[in-house]
């Protein structure tokens, strides 16, 4: 990523504040199409003929609108066919009245640190577990970057076995890369001899700040990324390393914590959803994921796939496989050049570009 992209996006970032996916866009492996006025983003993955947008845009409410009218405009000049995977309810209406279709395919974890707390009777097991991680000498460390290559050598270490013979996801999940890992604060759990046990990386806003009484003009919120662990750590690791981490965002005053999407949760509009639910979970535990992230008591918000009528089939079959395809070592790295993440074709061929917003 260039400077000047960097710099634009930290701008909007901070005016917008970050959502459950702002985190992926250092990923290396999406192009980036802004609106004519430069005032929002949407990020994207060509696959054939499909532009899969991850998530809403960020920017104003109006922004937003307006760049969500220009991605579909600009996928119809350029005769490919536009997606938006894991979106929310917020712009479902503005998609309707361009067209599109929608339907559920999940629902994502957000807990309320704010008003977290282990009081109570259902309460009582994680508080006697985590009473008993701490008994044992386990501690919680939130660790900021810039990291030594010792500490990223141990986190990949614990990745790798983690991973075992399976291969990193991508697209609208992280994926471990020390130039990707070393962005964000890192969550750990430390073991009775200094050996890490787990950790999670931490995304989203940086701390309100707290020198001032002035009201944030967003709510701050983190999202946990990657999450791993090893054999050897003990059952019950990572509940630990979650309810820490909660408190941990309470006392440093966010608002929210999205532990992500439990894919296919309450969501069987579609045919295709339904197959992959009954038949899928032998290989990705649906049920099991929305179960554990429930254990939290999250309030859950509704995600869905966005697509054209008569296009769902196809679309769900793309995103598995963009999904499911690890990334090369070129975007792992978050080398591409900066001309494939900003869109030169960011806004209508038809429209007037300001003598400012040329390239």
């Amino acid at each position: 990523m260039d400077q000047i992209s960097e710099k634009r996006l930290q701008r909007l970032l901070e005016s917008s504040g970050h959502n459950s996916h702002t985190h992926l866009y250092h990923l290396g492996d999406k192009e980036w199409f802004w609106d004519s006025e430069r005032e929002a983003l949407l990020v994207y993955r060509l696959i054939g003929k499909r532009k899969i947008v991850l998530g809403d845009p960020i920017g104003s409410p109006a922004a937003c609108q307006r760049v969500i009218e220009q991605f579909i405009e600009h996928c119809k000049e350029n005769k490919q066919i536009p997606v938006f995977y894991q979106v929310k309810s917020t712009f479902l209406s503005i998609y309707k009245q361009l067209g599109m279709q929608y339907t559920k395919i999940g629902e994502e974890a957000q807990i309320n640190v704010s008003d977290f707390h282990l009081n109570g009777k259902q309460w009582l097991k994680l508080r006697n577990r985590i009473n008993k991680f701490e008994r044992s000498g386990y501690s919680f460390q939130v660790m900021f970057p810039p990291y030594t290559d010792s500490f990223l050598h141990l986190l990949q270490t614990i990745s790798k076995e983690w991973l075992g013979d399976r291969k990193e996801k991508s697209f609208s999940v992280g994926s471990f890369a020390p130039e990707y890992v070393s962005r964000f604060p890192v969550a750990v759990l430390v073991g009775p001899d200094g050996s890490y046990e787990a950790f999670a990386t931490v995304a989203g806003d940086h701390p309100p700040n707290l020198s001032t009484h002035r009201a944030d003009p967003v709510n701050r919120q983190i999202t946990v990324d990657l999450m791993r662990y090893t054999k050897a750590c003990p059952p019950g690791t990572m509940d630990v390393l979650f309810v820490s981490l909660f408190k941990w965002a309470k006392e440093h005053h966010y608002s929210l914590c999205s532990l992500g999407m439990s894919p296919l949760a309450n969501a069987c509009d579609l045919l295709i959803i339904k197959l992959l639910y009954k038949y899928g979970n032998r290989l990705y535990n649906f049920k099991g994921l929305y179960e554990y992230k429930n254990k939290f008591a999250p309030n859950w918000e509704e995600v869905y796939l966005v697509y054209p009528p008569s296009s769902a089939t196809l679309t769900v079959a793309a995103l598995a496989k963009i999904i499911h395809s690890p990334l090369n070592k070129q975007h792992a790295a978050g080398k591409l050049f900066s001309k494939r993440f900003i869109n030169r074709n960011s806004f209508s061929r038809k429209r007037t570009v300001s003598s400012d917003q040329k390239r």
